[in-house]
């Protein structure tokens, strides 16, 4: 296995055509399906598997990807840190973080890292807090903003600001906007993130602490979504104040304090423990703690 057939294996599993892939690497097509044989042999497993529209990765070419990226990343760094240490400017920084963050803060850090930066190349990506723990933890990221991130001898992490979780229904079903205990929320109707999304996960613990379960009609994905059956009165759901107000959703909602106990989310900073010494990277992960402390408690 070498690193020219690792490239080939990515190139051609994330494109999903050998065809494809050949006039992307500017290889003819029978010596990269010859490569990628080679690659099978050696490892005793098949890789890849055709469909209607090209190919895919089987369950160990997942693995092998996975592990690929994380391997063509680390090859990518040992060059830019060689650059790196000459100017301490130069060369690429991935950073993750969770959407609802990303839309508070994107534009102001990538204008910061520009100001800065200047020569950097900066790539934001958006997931999950659960998937970007993985990016970092598979170098596909070199670092991410998280919520809740958990404890990990291979992850460093530096607390930001500690998010207040509120009870979110339409105005006309709240007649008292104080705190409402925890224990209640397993009696209203709840339209709620499906698993393994942080503020789920965090609900469904406590309640279950209390011998206690959501009673759920309405289980999805888009954050937009949940809050338009919000507002429309279909049930009630659980979020941050600043999530409201970075999707502008405060019109027709009304917000209660959570309590017995209080529902509180940590956003964290989260770096693999073992990384390079790389002032560019440094750098980027000192503007993106200054300015996503100065942003997030602003909105909080």
């Amino acid at each position: 296995m070498d690193i020219r057939q690792l490239n080939y294996f990515v190139r051609v599993a994330e494109l999903g055509s050998f065809s494809r892939a050949s006039a992307f690497l500017h290889v003819a097509q029978p010596a990269l399906s010859r490569q990628i044989r080679n690659l099978e042999l050696e490892l005793k497993e098949t890789l890849l598997i055709r469909n209607g529209r090209g190919v895919e990765p089987t369950e160990a070419g997942e693995r092998l990807l996975t592990n690929a990226r994380g391997i063509m990343r680390l090859m990518e760094r040992t060059y830019e840190d060689v650059e790196n240490a000459r100017t301490g400017k130069s060369g690429k920084v991935a950073i993750g973080m969770p959407a609802t963050i990303s839309m508070a803060i994107a534009t102001a850090l990538i204008r910061r890292l520009r100001e800065e930066l200047s020569d950097a190349r900066v790539t934001l990506v958006h997931g999950r807090s659960r998937q970007l723990q993985e990016w970092v933890l598979s170098g596909s990221l070199d670092g991410a903003i998280m919520f809740d991130a958990p404890s990990s001898p291979m992850l460093e992490i530096d607390e930001l600001i500690r998010e207040q979780l509120y009870l979110v229904g339409p105005e006309s079903a709240f007649d008292d906007l104080g705190p409402i205990p925890l224990e209640e929320l397993s009696s209203l109707p709840m339209i709620i993130a499906v698993r393994p999304n942080s503020v789920r996960v965090l609900v469904d613990s406590e309640l279950a602490r209390l011998g206690q379960k959501l009673n759920i009609v309405f289980e999805l994905e888009p954050l937009d979504a949940m809050l338009d059956l919000v507002q429309d009165g279909y049930g009630f759901t659980v979020a941050s104040r600043r999530t409201l107000k970075t999707k502008g959703r405060g019109e027709g909602l009304a917000m209660r304090k959570i309590v017995g106990p209080e529902l509180v989310l940590p956003v964290q900073i989260v770096l693999p423990t073992r990384r390079h010494n790389n002032r560019l990277q440094e750098a980027a992960f000192r503007i993106l703690k200054e300015l996503s402390l100065q942003v997030l408690k602003s909105e909080d």
